[in-house]
C-alpha cells in the first residue's frame, strides 16, 4: 500500500523552516512536549530555537547544521508560550499513507459519535483515531493529516468511514473518543512532527501494490534521528552469565565487532532531503529473554568519538516511532553489565560523527545466536545450517551491504527462497531507488550513497499491510504481505509494495504538495519494476485508460482528481518524455537548492516543481501543467520566461509506457 506524504508527512518533514527574528518571545524547550507543528519557537540555554518538522526529545543545538532544530536567535527575556503544540492522546503515532491493492475495509464502529467536529482543511490531525464529520460521513484518521479530503483518500489512504454523521451539530474542537484502535496496530505516515506514512488495512484479496508510511508526528519535514538515547541504568546481574558457545562452522556470529561509522542517521537524513531516518543498527546475531546478563565490553582507538555507542534491545513487535520500547543503554569504555528486560535481538547501534580510529565492541558473555545470513560470507547451505541449528530462536535475520531483513522464524522458513538471490536482489533495488534521484557511488555528498543500511521488519501486531516510517519500513506477518518481501520471485515479480514502501524513504517533501504522499511515492515503484523487466501496472491495470478519459475532459482539476495511480501517471509522463534520468537530474537541483530557497507549502511546492521540471527538461512546461488541470500562477509564467526555455511543441501528455510518441529534444 502506498502511504506516506512522506508520507504528507514526509514532505512537511523536509521542509526548512523560515527564520525568525530574535525578538520573539518563546516558551521553554521541554524534553517530553511534542512539537508537532513546523516553525514552533522555543528557548534553550539563552537562545531561540525553531523546529523544521515535528519533533520530541532532541535537544536544541544537538541536533546539528541539518536536524530538525534551527538556531534563529537569542533568548528574549520573556518566555510567553510558542506556537501550541499537538499533544497526542493515547492513541499511538499514526503512520505514513500506504498504497495496496483495492480491498474491502468493514466500518470499525456501528455507528456515529453523538458530536464530531467537521472536518477543516486548515486543521492538523496529529494523533491516530481522531473523527471528523464531512459531506453526511464520520471518518477517522488513520495517522497525522492535514489538508488531506476524507472522501478523497481513497481505500488505502488516511481517512477511513466509520458511520454516518449524526444530524446534531459539530463541536467546535476535536472529539477526545477513545480510540478506536490500541495504539499497538498504529498504522502509518506522517513524521513524528510532520511524518508521513499510512498504515494499509488487511487486503480480502493479494495486493498488488502495497506500501504505508507512518508519519512522524511532522511529515512535510524529514524527520530527524532523536539524540543518541539515555542510558538506561545497568542493573545487578540476577543471573549468571551464559558463557559464550563455541563457534561452529561459521555459524555462530562473531563476538567481537568493529563498528561501522556511517554518522548520524538524521544529518544524513536531512541532507538528502528523505523522508525518515535510515536504521542506526549493526547486527551481532544474538537475542536475549527477560532476565538474560549480557557482558559486554567496549574500546576505541584515535579520538572518542562525540557520542558513545549504545546497545539497543529491540523487539520486532515495536510499532513506536523511535522503538520507544526497545531498552538501550550507552556503552562506557571497559566493561558494561546489562539485564535484560525484554525479548529482543541485540544491536549495537552508533550515532557518532565518523572518527580517525576505531570503535571496538566485544559480547563477552550471555546472548543467544538466532540465524543470520549475511551476504558475501554465508552461503545458501551455510544459511539452511543455520535454521536447523539455531530454529529455537525467535527471529531470523538477512544483512547484505544496503539491506536488512528481520522477521520471525515461521515466516522466514515459509518464504525465504534464496537467501543469496534474495538480499543480492534487494541491494540492485536499493540501487535503483538511489539512481532515480541522482544518488551514485562517486559523487560528491550529498549525491552519493550513504553508508547506512534500510531496515525490513515484520511486524507481527500489525493488521494493516505494509508501512514506511523511523528507521524501518515495516510489514504485516499476512503471507501476501511479507512474503513479497522476503522471497526472491516475488520481490522481483510483484513486489510494487516493498519498492512503494522503500520508495517512501526517498519521497522528496519538497515536491509532494498536498495529497500527493502516495501519489509521487509511485515514481519509484514504476521506476523499479521497468529496470526489472517487468511490465507496467499502469498498462496491465488500466490505469492510463482512465488517465486519457480525464486528459481528455472539458475542464480538469488535478486536485480533484480521486484516482492516486491516475494521479501518479502525469508525473511518469515526465520520465517517459524526457529520460530516465528525468528525476536524477531534478533531485540533484533540489538538494543543490539552499534552504532559505526551497518551497515550503502546497503552493510553492507546486509552483516550484513546474519551475524545477521546465528547467531540466529545457522546455517551458506550462502546456503539460495546464493539461492535466494544475494552474500554473502567473508570477512563475514570469520567471518561466526569463529562463530562455525552448516552447513545448509536442503533446507529451499522450505518452503511455507502450507507447512513448513524443521525446522533446
Amino acid at each position: 500500500m502506498h502511504f506516506l506524504k512522506r508520507f504528507s508527512l514526509m514532505s512537511a518533514i523536509v521542509a526548512q523552516a523560515t527564520l525568525i527574528s530574535p525578538a520573539i518571545a518563546a516558551s521553554e524547550w521541554n524534553s517530553s512536549t511534542i512539537y508537532a507543528e513546523p516553525g514552533t519557537v522555543v528557548s534553550y540555554q539563552g537562545n531561540q530555537y525553531q523546529n523544521n518538522w515535528w519533533t520530541r526529545g532532541e535537544i536544541p543545538g544537538q541536533t546539528g547544521p541539518w536536524g530538525v532544530w534551527t538556531k534563529v536567535g537569542s533568548a528574549s527575556s520573556t518566555a510567553p508560550s510558542a506556537k501550541p503544540t499537538v499533544t497526542p492522546s493515547n492513541t499511538a503515532t499514526s503512520k505514513p499513507n500506504n498504497t495496496a491493492p483495492s480491498i474491502t475495509t468493514t466500518p470499525l464502529v456501528s455507528s456515529a459519535p453523538n458530536s464530531v467536529a467537521a472536518w477543516d482543511a486548515n486543521t492538523t490531525y496529529a494523533n491516530k483515531g481522531q473523527l471528523v464529520s464531512y459531506q453526511g460521513q464520520v471518518y477517522r484518521n488513520e495517522w497525522w493529516t492535514k489538508g488531506d479530503n476524507p472522501v478523497q483518500a481513497g481505500a488505502y489512504g488516511v481517512w477511513r468511514i466509520v458511520g454516518s454523521a449524526l444530524p446534531t451539530n459539530a463541536p467546535t474542537t476535536a472529539p477526545t473518543n477513545t480510540p478506536l484502535i490500541t495504539p499497538s496496530a498504529t498504522p502509518t505516515v506522517k513524521p513524528i512532527a510532520t511524518p508521513t506514512v499510512v498504515p494499509t488495512v488487511k487486503p480480502i484479496v493479494t495486493p498488488t501494490a502495497t506500501s504505508t508510511v507512518k508519519p512522524t508526528a511532522a511529515p512535510t519535514a524529514t524527520p530527524t534521528a532523536s539524540p543518541a538515547p539515555t542510558a538506561t541504568p545497568t542493573v545487578a546481574p540476577t543471573a549468571t552469565p551464559k558463557p559464550s558457545p563455541t563457534p561452529v562452522s561459521g555459524l555462530i556470529p562473531a563476538r567481537s565487532l568493529t563498528l561501522e561509522q556511517p554518522g548520524d542517521v538524521g544529518s544524513l537524513r536531512a541532507a538528502q532531503l528523505r523522508s525518515f531516518n535510515h536504521t542506526p543498527f549493526q547486527s551481532t546475531g544474538y537475542w536475549v529473554q527477560p532476565g538474560d546478563v549480557l557482558v559486554v565490553n567496549y574500546v576505541y582507538s584515535g579520538s572518542a568519538p562525540n557520542k558513545q555507542p549504545e546497545i539497543w534491545l529491540h523487539n520486532i513487535d515495536d510499532d513506536t516511532w523511535n522503538y520507544d520500547t526497545a531498552q538501550k543503554i550507552k556503552l562506557n569504555v571497559g566493561s558494561n553489565t546489562i539485564v535484560s528486560q525484554v525479548k529482543a535481538a541485540v544491536y549495537v547501534a552508533a550515532f557518532n560523527t565518523p572518527t580517525n580510529g576505531e570503535l571496538k565492541v566485544e559480547l563477552v558473555s550471555g546472548g543467544r545466536v538466532m540465524p543470520r545470513f549475511v551476504l558475501g560470507q554465508h552461503t545458501a547451505e551455510q544459511w539452511q545450517q543455520m535454521l536447523l541449528q539455531y530454529g529455537d530462536a525467535p527471529y531470523a535475520e538477512l544483512v547484505s551491504r544496503r539491506m536488512m531483513l528481520t522477521a520471525s522464524m515461521g515466516k522466514i522458513l515459509r518464504h525465504v527462497d534464496d537467501p543469496v538471490a534474495l538480499m543480492t536482489l534487494w541491494d540492485e533495488i536499493v540501487r535503483l531507488e538511489d539512481e532515480q534521484y541522482g544518488i551514485k557511488p562517486g559523487q560528491a555528498w550529498p549525491h552519493n550513497p550513504t553508508p547506512h543500511r534500510f531496515h525490513f521488519v515484520e511486524l507481527a501486531p500489525y493488521d494493516g499491510w505494509m508501512y514506511s516510517w523511523q528507521y524501518r519500513m515495516a510489514t504485516a506477518s499476512d503471507d501476501g504481505a511479507i512474503g513479497t518481501v522476503l522471497n526472491s520471485k516475488k520481490l522481483k515479480t510483484d513486489g510494487w509494495g516493498p519498492w512503494h514502501e522503500l520508495g517512501h524513504q526517498y519521497q522528496m517533501s519538497t515536491f509532494t504538495w498536498a495529497d500527493q504522499t502516495e501519489v509521487t511515492v509511485n515514481l519509484s515503484s514504476a521506476y523499479v519494476q521497468r529496470a526489472l523487466g517487468q511490465p507496467s501496472r499502469y498498462e496491465t491495470q488500466g490505469t492510463w485508460t482512465k488517465t486519457f478519459a480525464y486528459l481528455n475532459q472539458a475542464t480538469r482539476d488535478f486536485a480533484t482528481q480521486s484516482d492516486l495511480f491516475v494521479r501518479a501517471t502525469m508525473f511518469w509522463q515526465l520520465d517517459l518524455a524526457f529520460g530516465r534520468d528525468f528525476y536524477a537530474k531534478l533531485g540533484t537541483n533540489y538538494r543543490n537548492m539552499p534552504a532559505a530557497q526551497r518551497p515550503s507549502g502546497d503552493e510553492a511546492e507546486k509552483q516550484t516543481f513546474i519551475i524545477e521540471t521546465s528547467r531540466v527538461a529545457g522546455y517551458d512546461l506550462t502546456p503539460f501543467f495546464t493539461q492535466w488541470g494544475i494552474a500554473v500562477s502567473a508570477d512563475t509564467q514570469t520567471k518561466l520566461r526569463g529562463m530562455a526555455l525552448k516552447t513545448l511543441t509536442d503533446p507529451i501528455w499522450l505518452n503511455r509506457d507502450s507507447k512513448v510518441l513524443y521525446q522533446p529534444r
